[in-house]
């Protein structure tokens, strides 16, 4: 239970820190707005690591499918 708690926590934080670098180091960043490429790649995270969370709740716990739907959009 420990070991699917620590990746349920990666999977949560790591895309947050990925986002904050990103931003901050985007060479497309002018006057307060993300360029179109940086915000693609911006989607792109979070929906991949939505998919992992999504597939982790899935496979190592007995949550039902709306339960796994209801913590993937929250």
């Amino acid at each position: 239970m420990v070991i699917v708690t620590v990746m349920i926590l990666f999977l949560l934080i790591v895309p947050i820190y990925l986002l904050f670098h990103l931003v901050e180091h985007s060479d497309e960043y002018s006057d307060g707005l993300i360029g179109g490429r940086a915000t693609a790649t911006c989607i792109g995270i979070l929906l991949v690591f939505t998919l992992i969370f999504s597939a982790v709740m899935s496979l190592f716990t007995s949550a039902k499918k709306h339960e796994i739907l209801g913590a993937a959009a929250a």
